[in-house]
């Protein structure tokens, strides 16, 4: 066989005490994921040197960083450290809300060769900067990490003392059987959905800075949350609050098992952009609308996540 084969990949994250360093014997813990794309990013300068033969005297490497896609099914306590680096914020009482947090972990790549031996490429300092969450209908419930990470190191042997504990097995999760309690209390009617995202941003930026190739660390911007609902067209409703500009609040929970399931709730969120055509004949008449939530006082977040529901 030539080359590796990408489904022997494993993919394994341990939280970081100190940003950007890997603990000294790391109990990492094996992610489930569907595709990656973590990989280094080098910034580099030409130099401008005069040479009388016109050739290019060198590239001088200037910065190095990292950053790249983690993409994955939705099922139940997979992914809850990965929430909280997104959200910025810590369960408590299993109740998780956008925070001022910086929640940093080392991820770890291990490509396994046809001779048995292993290529490992590891990203220190790793935050979530953006996390997509995507419902649609006869499809599996889907989400995408964006990560940024302080830089890569490659190597061929394991971590003295590193750990690796298995992922959960527990179900993945549809949009058919495993999302329900969708609620908008300002509209009289709740809306049949064909397709819901949400997606959130920290505005990461890496903090470079003189004397070190390194970034020195990762900068927190605004936490956003944008997202877009698919919906049947059954006049008034959320249409009017497009034009009206008048807020609404959205929830829902995803998962069937009592103690096994999220409920997500945006209390406050304002449709920003919203198109009601007919496309042509025989189709029905759909909704298509982008929103953005906004700060509400009384869960004092612009965005909630609840486990064990």
């Amino acid at each position: 066989m030539v080359g590796i084969n990408s489904s022997k990949t494993r993919l394994a994250y341990v939280p970081e005490v100190t940003w950007g360093t890997t603990p000294a014997t790391p109990a990492f813990k094996n992610l489930r994921f569907t595709g990656e794309g973590l990989n280094a990013d080098k910034e580099t300068v030409t130099s401008n040197e005069i040479r009388p033969d016109r050739n290019v005297s060198d590239v001088i490497q200037v910065g190095r960083s990292a950053a790249g896609n983690i993409n994955a099914e939705f099922s139940y306590g997979t992914f809850d450290a990965l929430f909280e680096s997104a959200l910025g914020g810590a369960f408590a009482t299993d109740v998780l809300k956008n925070g001022i947090l910086q929640k940093a972990m080392t991820f770890e790549k291990t490509f396994k060769k046809a001779d048995g031996s292993s290529v490992f490429h590891r990203f220190p300092g790793a935050v979530v900067n953006t996390m997509q969450l995507s419902v649609t209908s006869k499809q599996t419930i889907g989400l995408v990490f964006n990560v940024m990470s302080k830089g890569v190191a490659a190597a061929t042997t394991a971590i003295t003392g590193a750990t690796y504990a298995d992922a959960n097995s527990n179900t993945v999760l549809s949009a058919a059987t495993d999302f329900a309690s969708l609620t908008m209390p300002e509209l009289s009617s709740v809306p049949i959905i064909k397709g819901l995202t949400i997606n959130t941003t920290n505005n990461l930026r890496q903090q470079d800075g003189v004397g070190s190739i390194d970034s020195y660390g990762i900068g927190d911007g605004r936490f956003e949350v944008t997202g877009s609902l698919n919906a049947y067209f059954e006049g008034g409703g959320l249409y009017d609050a497009f034009i009206d500009h008048s807020a609404l609040s959205l929830s829902f929970t995803l998962g069937t098992a009592a103690g096994s399931r999220y409920t997500v709730v945006l209390p406050k969120v304002k449709i920003t952009s919203g198109t009601i055509t007919a496309g042509g004949n025989d189709q029905e008449v759909m909704a298509d609308l982008n929103f953005q939530a906004l700060y509400a006082d009384g869960i004092a977040a612009t965005m909630q996540i609840t486990r064990a529901v």
